[in-house]
């Protein structure tokens, strides 16, 4: 009788493990290629140039400033001025964008059920879903 008890126990105790480990196989993975889809979104084009024409106004100012810097301490802050206002620039320009792609992203996750996404090339092993067209459509 007793034996009979350790052999269901191991069972279902065996039961269980494979419920749990079948759970976690059926967990959907997705994969997304930020870099490509920020590319491709439809307003790209449009803060790229904007981001451009900033960066080559900020560098002539930059240029122009720094004359009148005396030292070396005092151009680097200035320096550090100008890459402070491009950040915030490229955060205002680039931030709606990658809003959108997060956004649509998550539509996509939904619609396919997954339980995560995550950005392409951070997946070691196993295999996941690459959810990128996908994305990309619902950006047009």
């Amino acid at each position: 009788m007793n034996l009979r008890k350790k052999i269901v126990t191991m069972a279902l105790a065996g039961v269980m493990t494979f419920g749990v480990f079948a759970g976690a196989m059926a967990a959907g993975l997705g994969v997304v290629d930020m870099g490509y889809l920020l590319q491709k979104h439809p307003d790209f084009a449009k803060a790229s140039a904007t981001w451009q024409s900033d960066v080559k106004k900020a560098n002539a100012d930059f240029a122009s400033q720094v004359k009148g810097q005396a030292t070396d301490k005092d151009k680097q802050e200035l320096a550090r001025k100008f890459n402070i206002q491009l950040n915030q620039d490229r955060i205002n320009l680039f931030g709606p964008l990658e809003k959108d792609i997060i956004t649509k992203t998550q539509e996509v996750k939904d619609e396919k059920g997954l339980d995560y996404v995550v950005l392409k090339g951070s997946v070691v092993f196993g295999t996941a879903q690459d959810i990128t067209n996908d994305v990309e459509a619902k950006l047009k």
